[in-house]
């Protein structure tokens, strides 16, 4: 298993492939494919995995490979298949005579019906195993370990869905961990429970104030509650201020995260708060993701006058590159002013922060930074 994911972490879809299939066992087999086909959702995965499930012995083994095979299709928007595949491992898993097994395979089932975005019979699912092997407490210490598996996998779960429903998953793990008096487990949860309605209720003000106290984590966890609009500039004003504290590499990974959520969400955030953040970054000293930032900004002025400031900024380090961005700038009293400046002309104050078009009709001053 180790070697398939070294080959999917260097993007070797063939390797992880053969990898995966040269395994003896079945189930492993399966379970190995399932993760080349999170990364590489593709037919060929898919008919491989149907040739394996097949000779997968045990009735809860089958179960879950059952379950591994209605997520893989999914993956390729398969429903009817998947839906198929998902109704024969919920048959089989509740066909098991011990309650344990049962709960067990079925939270497994519930587990791939998550990764399978299939979050409302998830939660009916994990329901039912937690019935099942509380029928069981009394019979044996397996049982309880079972149910403390199940929980953590229950968490696990709502740490991965991007919205509301994970709430009821919180509280299903919360509750479990109450009934086996794990008083920290429940009270983290409680705590997460609390700090997600709040979010839900006031919305971005509670993640700016985490950021700036500096509680990146759960910031980072609860903005998924955000509608995506607000997500993506709260993740903004997050990579500012993870430039700002020297933490480079996870700012530049929530950046490209946040680029990634405007990109392809049918939204578009404020043009005037994109601007305000891309100017702090550049007082800061970053300068490519401000020029990046400027190809979102859709007003044409505001993204000139960003442009501009780039370009200055670049022209202490690459006067060619600052010559470059300059020549972009679709403003042409802008792009003139900026023209000037870099040779030699007119200083525009752009450390002060000045506008760069003159004071004539349809100029404007550039937005406050708060």
């Amino acid at each position: 298993m180790e070697s398939v994911k070294e080959r999917l972490n260097a993007g070797d879809f063939k390797g992880a492939l053969e990898r995966a299939k040269s395994l003896d066992d079945p189930l492993q087999r399966i379970l190995a494919l399932s993760l080349v086909m999170t990364e590489f959702p593709r037919e060929e995965v898919l008919s491989e995995m149907l040739e394996a499930v097949e000779r997968v012995t045990g009735t809860y083994e089958r179960a879950i490979a059952y379950s591994l095979v209605g997520r893989a299709f999914y993956i390729l928007d398969r429903e009817k298949g998947g839906s198929f595949y998902f109704e024969r491992a919920v048959s089989l898993a509740k066909s098991l005579p011990s309650p344990r097994l049962r709960g067990e395979a079925l939270a497994g089932i519930a587990r791939n019906l998550v990764l399978a975005d299939r979050y409302g019979d998830a939660y009916i699912l994990f329901s039912e195993a937690v019935d099942e092997i509380q029928r069981a407490r009394g019979l044996s210490s397996r049982a309880l370990e079972t149910l403390r598996r199940v929980a953590r996998l229950i968490e696990k779960s709502a740490d991965e869905i991007p919205n509301e429903k994970a709430l009821a998953f919180y509280r299903l793990a919360r509750d479990i961990y109450d009934s086996l008096f794990f008083k920290l487990q429940a009270k983290h949860l409680s705590d997460k429970i609390a700090l997600i309605e709040d979010v839900l209720k006031h919305g971005r003000a509670v993640v700016t104030e985490l950021i700036e106290k500096g509680d990146v984590e759960r910031a980072i966890e609860v903005m998924r509650f955000l509608p995506l609009e607000d997500r993506a500039v709260e993740m903004l004003h997050l990579s500012y201020w993870l430039f700002l504290h020297e933490r480079p590499y996870l700012a530049r990974k929530v950046f490209n995260d946040a680029l990634d959520l405007i990109l392809v969400g049918k939204f578009q955030p404020r043009d005037g708060e994109i601007f305000s953040i891309a100017r702090k970054m550049l007082k800061i000293g970053r300068l490519e993701e401000p020029l990046i930032l400027a190809g979102v900004i859709r007003d044409v002025g505001l993204s000139s006058e960003l442009l501009g400031e780039v370009a200055l900024a670049y022209s202490r380090k690459d006067p060619a590159r600052a010559r470059s961005i300059a020549e972009g700038i679709r403003d042409e009293s802008v792009k003139r002013r900026v023209l000037n400046a870099l040779e030699g002309g007119e200083d525009v104050g752009h450390k002060q922060g000045l506008p760069l078009t003159g004071g004539g009709e349809g100029d404007r001053a550039l937005p406050e930074d708060g």
